[in-house]
C-alpha cells in the first residue's frame, strides 16, 4: 500500500495516478472499454484515454465545486471534444449550457448581448438563468487579436 505521502514506484509519476481516499491507483486504470454507439455523429465520438479520463474527472470536480475552468493544450490535444462530452452528459434539468465560441473579431458587445440573452432580470441589478437552473459557459478557442507593433521614426 502506497500512502499519500509516497510516489507511486514503478518509473511513473504521481501525476499518473489518483489517491480514491485509501491508495494511489494509476488512471489507466479508470479507462472504460470503448463502446462504439453506431447512430452517435462523428463530432461526439470520444474514444477513452488517460488523457480524457483524467480530464473528465477535474472537470467534474471543479464544476461541483463551482469554480472556473480554463483548459489549455496544444492544438489537437481533444480539448473540445472532451469537454464537448462533459458537458453532454451534464443534467439538463439542472444546467444551461451557453456555448461561446470566440475569435480575433468577437468582441466585447458579442459577448454581452450572448449573456444577456441567456439570463433573466432577478432584480434591479442582479441577473441569472431561469431558476433552479445553474449557467455554464463554455467559451471555445479563447483567442485574443494578435498585436502588431509599429516602428515610428521622428
Amino acid at each position: 500500500m502506497i500512502f499519500p505521502g509516497e510516489i507511486p514506484a514503478g518509473g511513473t509519476t504521481l501525476y499518473d495516478h489518483f489517491w480514491n481516499g485509501k491508495e494511489w491507483i494509476p488512471w489507466a486504470d479508470k479507462v472504460p472499454n470503448y463502446v462504439h454507439i453506431p447512430d452517435r455523429k462523428f463530432n461526439q465520438i470520444l474514444v477513452p484515454t488517460v488523457d480524457t479520463v483524467r480530464t473528465m474527472w477535474l472537470l467534474g470536480l471543479q464544476v461541483s465545486i463551482k469554480r472556473p475552468i480554463l483548459l489549455v493544450g496544444e492544438t489537437g490535444t481533444s480539448k473540445t471534444a472532451t469537454i464537448g462530452n462533459f458537458l453532454r452528459e451534464l443534467d439538463k434539468e439542472t444546467s444551461q449550457l451557453l456555448n461561446m465560441n470566440f475569435s480575433s473579431r468577437t468582441t466585447s458587445l458579442d459577448v454581452q448581448r450572448n449573456l444577456e440573452a441567456n439570463v433573466e432580470k432577478r432584480t434591479k441589478d442582479m441577473y441569472g438563468p431561469p431558476t433552479g437552473k445553474r449557467l455554464l459557459v463554455f467559451v471555445d478557442d479563447l483567442n485574443m487579436p494578435q498585436v502588431t507593433f509599429r516602428l515610428f521614426s521622428i
